[in-house]
């Protein structure tokens, strides 16, 4: 396949955004191909969180040059809440799950455009409202199996193990119905096969059910076995992307992580 042949879900190109005199995101431009699981990496503070603020509207890019565009469409000045209905939806580093509610009110929050959520139809409409909310216990139920959490569907998200907060976090967008996940380090903190076990179900959701991922992550472990293609960020800036095999040799990549400058190697 030629570039020009390429469908990207992503294209984001010459994102800035500073803080103060820190460029923490200098004119990084990062491509997420259609059925290619993406990865973004990086040393600490290479700017990979900012990145993701920035895309997903809760950040501003700091100059006009920035062209952020999901599925073709221009999505640079959109707030974080319409981005999402348009099908780009994200994790965070540290999971935003309600911990006074269950497993199940947890994934029954998540879905867009419900008929409860407005006053008028949810006092008029109630069977409609009924028969919608037992179509999203039936999605819920099914996406807590397919994550295999769906035992502790009626536990607090308080009471979860930290792997299965992230699973939960994955579970409660994928009631969105979304085309694209971003997910800021799923497997954080999480021991060796449960991180495997959560790869297996991000794979399976791209290969299986066309949902295309984007992902943050410091497990390199993971990183390199899962991964398609691999954008590195070092100090604001793309320095390398390409297959894993290539980003593993890259001389650069290697300096960013040991800290030294391979022009002095």
């Amino acid at each position: 396949m030629t570039e020009k042949d390429k469908i990207y879900e992503l294209d984001a190109k010459n994102v800035y955004k500073y803080f103060g005199g820190v460029k923490a995101v200098d004119g990084a431009t990062v491509m997420v191909e259609k059925g290619k699981l993406t990865a973004l990496i990086g040393p600490n503070g290479s700017g990979k969180s900012t990145f993701y603020n920035v895309i997903t509207g809760f950040l501003e890019s700091d100059k006009d040059d920035t062209k952020i565009l999901f599925r073709e469409e221009n999505i640079g000045n959109l707030p974080p809440e319409s981005i999402a209905k348009k099908g780009m939806v994200r994790t965070f580093q540290h999971t935003r799950n309600f911990p006074k509610m269950t497993v199940l009110e947890n994934m029954l929050i998540s879905p867009q455009n419900q008929i409860g959520e407005s006053m008028f139809w949810g006092l008029l409409a109630r069977p409609l409202w009924k028969i919608q909310e037992a179509k999203f216990v039936r999605r819920a139920k099914t996406i807590l199996e397919f994550l295999e959490i769906n035992h502790v569907i009626n536990h607090l998200a308080e009471e979860l193990s930290g792997g299965q907060q992230k699973l939960l976090a994955i579970g409660r967008l994928l009631m969105a119905q979304p085309s694209l996940l971003l997910l800021d380090e799923p497997v954080a903190g999480v021991n060796p096969t449960l991180a495997n076990k959560i790869f297996d179900r991000i794979i399976e959701l791209k290969e299986e059910r066309g949902i295309d991922v984007f992902l943050i992550e410091h497990n390199m472990d993971v990183v390199m076995s899962f991964s398609d293609v691999i954008y590195v960020l070092a100090d604001g800036k793309v320095i390398a992307h390409g297959e894993p095999n290539k980003i593993q040799e890259n001389e650069k990549v290697l300096a960013a992580y040991l800290g030294e400058n391979p022009d002095d190697a």
